[in-house]
């Protein structure tokens, strides 16, 4: 571990950060308010307040989550007799919550982390006579709770101390408080797959109220500030982060696929990779139950850098192309070189001889620097008719940087690339007009 000596503190204010926008929810006092954060390029930025959560999550008990597409999740428990759970999940494209079933277990306090589908809540303060050990998780697709293995410590506070590097979660010491349950120095990781807790190391320092997470991209586990005793306010200014460790996986940070014709392109990204031989890529269409390797990608063995892949499925034969083909489902299987793998998500692709609408895709690789491809597709039109297709960048402002494509384009799937090398890290946005069509998706610049 090693020693930073900036500033830290923590106050009960619960924070995500969503679409490189930092969501922040209530705090001390008469603080409660649901807002974010949208930065510039230059380091400032503008705070939004945002639709209210309902007013049993909007104070400084609640702990949010964002679950990597479409919704933050929020948590929190009342203070009667017996408590009550209180759960809801924002839509961040419609500015709304919708109220969900509360855990069958109240917590306050409570870490939340998401991970393939699943969102955890870890530690927390109990009404009296509550089991403060117990764990519990949330399917979002059936919106239903379960149960995990008990922690191995109860934890108050661990809002700030739990967090994932996308195999395991983690819990960073922290605890103690204004309460009876203690700090702890100790640091346990979470198996999903084995269902079990393991000791994994013991922090530098014992402290109430501190922050614990993992960085991502930089494969680091972080603790720091907190107060010594696990109460009062003499807040600390001592940082630590581990410098190796079981959390530098072969971390798989994107995967996705689009399809041209009869060729369907993979393109996916590491943030880091410990004795990574490489990937299989397999494949299966709609309707066939086993497996077809597609394909082998060499990997980069052991690296702590982002790493791009790509791979081409070509000439895939479904018979004769209807207007639209099928679907094909991909997954990689990563290999290490003791022979040891796993497997990623499975993801879809419809194979379209034609395109049946406008799209916009995301753009690949993002974050990037400093150049990254967009792709979109291109309908048929009435009486065949070409389209004028605009494709623009544009920065936090609104002010348009970049004419990428400015023409008649006919039916069919085109890419193109945007070279940003002249132009400073920050948050970018690409708009498609063409007729009464328009869509905008937001591109990270990072250098």
């Amino acid at each position: 571990m090693s020693v930073y000596g900036f500033q830290f503190s923590v106050c009960p204010v619960s924070s995500c950060v969503a679409h490189g926008e930092l969501y922040k929810m209530s705090g001390t006092g008469s603080i409660s308010v649901f807002e974010k954060f949208t930065p510039n390029t230059d380091g400032t930025g503008l705070w939004t307040t945002l639709a209210s959560a309902p007013s049993a999550l909007n104070n400084a008990q609640a702990s949010i989550v964002y679950d990597n597409g479409d919704y933050i999740y929020a948590s929190s428990a009342d203070y009667s007799t017996p408590a009550n759970s209180a759960f809801a999940r924002y839509n961040l494209t419609s500015n709304t919550w919708e109220s969900l079933t509360g855990s069958p277990n109240p917590k306050r306090y409570a870490g939340m982390a998401y991970l393939d589908g699943v969102i955890y809540l870890i530690g927390g303060l109990v009404p009296t006579g509550g089991d403060p050990v117990i764990c519990q998780k949330y399917d979002t697709a059936t919106q239903t709770w379960g149960f995990i293995a008990p922690s191995p410590e109860a934890l108050n506070f661990t809002k700030w101390s739990v967090s994932t590097d996308g195999r395991y979660l983690w819990l960073i010491g922290s605890g103690g408080g204004y309460s009876t349950y203690p700090s702890s120095n100790k640091v346990y990781y979470y198996d999903p797959v084995a269902n079990s807790w393991q000791l994994e190391s013991v922090l530098p320092a014992e402290r109430g109220f501190a922050l614990g997470l993992f960085l991502t991209g930089h494969n680091k586990l972080f603790f720091g500030g907190g107060n010594v005793g696990g109460s009062g306010t003499a807040f600390t200014n001592q940082c630590w982060e581990g410098t190796g460790g079981i959390y530098i996986p072969v971390e798989l940070v994107s995967f996705s696929a689009s399809a041209n014709g009869g060729e369907v392109s993979l393109n996916w990204t590491t943030a880091s990779e410990t004795n990574n031989m490489g990937f299989q890529v397999e494949r299966k269409k709609l309707n066939e139950v086993k497996w077809t390797v597609a394909g082998f990608v060499d990997g980069n063995g052991t690296s702590t850098e982002l790493n791009h892949y790509t791979f081409s499925d070509e000439n895939l034969v479904f018979g004769k192309y209807p207007a639209r083909a099928g679907q094909v489902f991909y997954r990689l299987k990563q290999v290490d070189f003791d022979g040891s793998f796993t497997y990623s998500k499975t993801i879809e692709v419809d194979v379209n001889t034609m395109p049946d609408d406008f799209v916009l895709s995301q753009n690949y690789p993002n974050p990037f620097n400093p150049s990254t491809t967009i792709k979109y597709s291109v309908p048929k039109i009435i009486n065949n008719q070409s389209s004028i297709i605009n494709l623009k960048v544009y920065d936090v402002l609104g002010n348009e940087v970049a004419t990428l494509v400015n023409e008649e384009k006919s039916p069919g799937n085109y890419e193109v690339e945007w070279n940003a090398s002249g132009f400073a890290s920050g948050v970018y946005f690409y708009r498609l007009k063409a007729g009464d069509f328009n869509s905008v998706k937001k591109l990270v610049l990072m250098k």
